[in-house]
């Protein structure tokens, strides 16, 4: 299970550090693909499988189905941390997500987001007005 806010940084050669207690869970595999709201998903091989089996059971007749498996797994790359806990994200990935310098890590639960520092701080927001209506509460 991931979860958790991370910011780390994207070096020259597009790589990524991941945050250590992710390490382990991502050890036997990982596959990153584009995620909704231009960000990018990062799972581990056994939740990657159950991910691409609910893609593959989307009905075709939808064109919007067809679209979505084809950016779905068009955009998605086999990847493997180096001996530093270094993920390599591809320019096709980089660009889609914004992702220049500042990056933010996110548990998802069965995986993780890689947002761009700048739209993360907006969804974030985002998200907080979302989980803070779903209680009742009301912003102050």
């Amino acid at each position: 299970m991931f979860f958790g806010e991370h910011l780390h940084t994207v070096d020259s050669k597009g790589r990524l550090t991941l945050p250590a207690k992710y390490r382990m869970q991502l050890a036997e595999g990982l596959m990153i693909t584009k995620g909704e709201d231009y960000c990018l998903q990062i799972y581990p091989a056994r939740a990657w499988e159950v991910k691409q089996a609910e893609v593959l059971q989307l009905d075709t007749a939808s064109r919007e189905n067809r679209e979505y498996r084809r950016a779905f797994f068009a955009g998605a790359e086999e990847g493997e941390l180096d001996s530093q806990g270094r993920l390599l994200i591809k320019e096709l990935q980089r660009a889609y997500a914004g992702l220049d310098k500042e990056a933010a890590v996110i548990g998802a639960g069965e995986f993780l987001e890689v947002w761009a520092q700048s739209k993360w701080e907006e969804q974030r927001q985002a998200s907080d007005l979302a989980i803070g209506a779903r209680d009742g509460a009301q912003p102050s």
